[in-house]
């Protein structure tokens, strides 16, 4: 006997669904694939990050934006990253304004369930837009943060940073991080 076929949403029925959802799905080719809690780590290091990006990109023409807003990566594929920059105007995907179009810097905290999809699935399908180019991977178990910067040749270069006395450079940006500040969490 064989399975029943699930049937597959169209992008339109995603968006209705998605945005009134108690919890957000990524969209695959008509299929979502529901989003998992995160753990304190995560949420305290993501917080940390989108607060130094924000305080280093005020005054200039660029704003950060957390994982509430989704990012249509192709006509068929919509993901939520965990923060990304966008430069310029946003590049709306409809009147709506919660998908975007253009980001320019995104950012993952990596967990033991999603680092494989982070690293491989989900970066190919950035790569697909034309305004990112750069793409910051961070460790939530220990200070570290892996950046992958697209050259002017459109290849993509990893550079590592590890411990917190080191400074990721967001080239992109022209701006620098502290992995202290990243890491950094407040005496209770």
């Amino acid at each position: 006997m064989s399975a029943m076929p699930v049937p597959k949403l169209s992008v339109e029925e995603y968006l209705a669904l998605d945005r009134v959802a108690e919890v957000r799905s990524e969209y695959h080719d008509g299929e979502l694939f529901p989003m998992l809690a995160t753990t304190w780590e995560h949420g305290r290091i993501a917080v940390n990050t989108a607060r130094r990006l924000s305080e280093r990109l005020d005054g200039r023409p660029c704003r950060v934006a957390n994982s509430t807003v989704r990012v249509r990566v192709s006509p068929t594929n919509f993901v939520y990253p965990d923060i990304l920059v966008v430069c310029g105007k946003p590049a709306f995907a409809d009147n709506e304004q919660d998908t975007i179009n253009n980001p320019k810097v995104i950012v993952e905290i990596l967990s033991p369930s999603t680092a494989g999809y982070d690293y491989s699935g989900k970066f190919a399908l950035y790569r697909r837009l034309p305004s990112f180019e750069e793409y910051l991977l961070i460790a939530q178990d220990e200070p570290r943060v892996e950046v992958f910067r697209k050259t002017p040749e459109s290849r993509w270069l990893l550079t590592s940073y590890e411990g917190l006395e080191s400074t990721v450079h967001v080239e992109s940006l022209d701006i620098d991080l502290p992995l202290a500040e990243i890491y950094f969490e407040a005496a209770p």
